[in-house]
């Protein structure tokens, strides 16, 4: 009987609400679909913490990493050998989408943010996927895969490391 409440509050945190992630990593699929049905497919990885970290490392079908650390982004293209540095305005933070939803059903939930409407999915109380329409009628949909909640994260995997020699370009 002891192990009981142990038990108990062990299986609260492995269906932890949105609202308790403090951090995250995955891998993803990021599908995008214009207006005329024409479909582009990116696939990365993405470790973000609270209060305002992310890095989205994409993969394929190009290689980008986009460092978010506060209200300063980094953004590094080795094909093109540029780095686009600019403040964060527009951008929205991926762990304030999970912090605002509101439960829709048993694994859905909807979240606004400036102005945005998100639908986040979660399956077995681990985030599942998000999606959206973007300011261009984009739907964009974010798979994500064997996600790992609220694990530390180093807080150097936020710094970006601008190779010499790499065109920098401040928006």
């Amino acid at each position: 009987m002891r192990f009981l409440p142990v038990l108990f509050l062990f299986a609260l945190s492995l269906f932890a609400s949105p609202k308790e992630i403090t951090s995250f990593n995955s891998k993803f699929v990021q599908t995008i679909i214009d207006d005329n049905n024409k479909k582009i497919t990116y696939f990365g990885e993405l470790w973000a913490s609270k209060p305002q970290n992310a890095l989205w490392s994409y993969q394929k079908p190009i290689q980008k990493s986009v460092y978010i650390s506060g209200s300063k982004i980094t953004v590094i293209e080795p094909q093109i050998e540029q780095v686009t540095l600019r403040t964060l305005d527009d951008e929205i933070d991926f762990l304030q989408i999970i912090q605002k939803a509101k439960k829709v059903d048993e694994d859905k939930y909807t979240a606004t943010v400036k102005g945005q409407i998100y639908t986040v999915l979660f399956k077995n109380g681990l985030l599942a996927s998000i999606s959206y329409k973007d300011s261009y009628d984009n739907r964009v949909s974010i798979q994500f895969t064997n996600p790992v909640q609220n694990k530390p994260i180093e807080s150097g995997r936020y710094k970006p490391a601008i190779p010499e020699g790499f065109d920098i370009i401040k928006d």
